[in-house]
């Protein structure tokens, strides 16, 4: 399948950066009611989605415990 566009149109390419890790450093957990989004900070891995929308509302009031079991969820996937 090949897609033509209208006209020619710049796009941003990035290229897969892989690292290995041993230990995942949390400094900020963020939690916006208004966009339904929970973001971890971390050193090793920068801004991760732990939880948004639907997943957002399921979690309800998430503990420590639910942040790092989310984590190692993601980086296990």
């Amino acid at each position: 399948m090949t897609i033509t566009l209208s006209a020619p149109k710049e796009v941003t390419v990035v290229q897969e950066v892989k690292k290995t890790v041993l230990t995942i450093t949390v400094f900020e957990v963020t939690d916006s009611q208004e966009s339904k989004v929970v973001r971890a900070n971390t050193l090793e891995l920068g801004s991760l989605v732990l939880w948004q929308g639907a997943t957002y509302d399921s979690i309800g009031q998430w503990t420590d415990t639910d942040v790092e079991n989310r984590i190692l969820e993601i980086i296990n996937q």
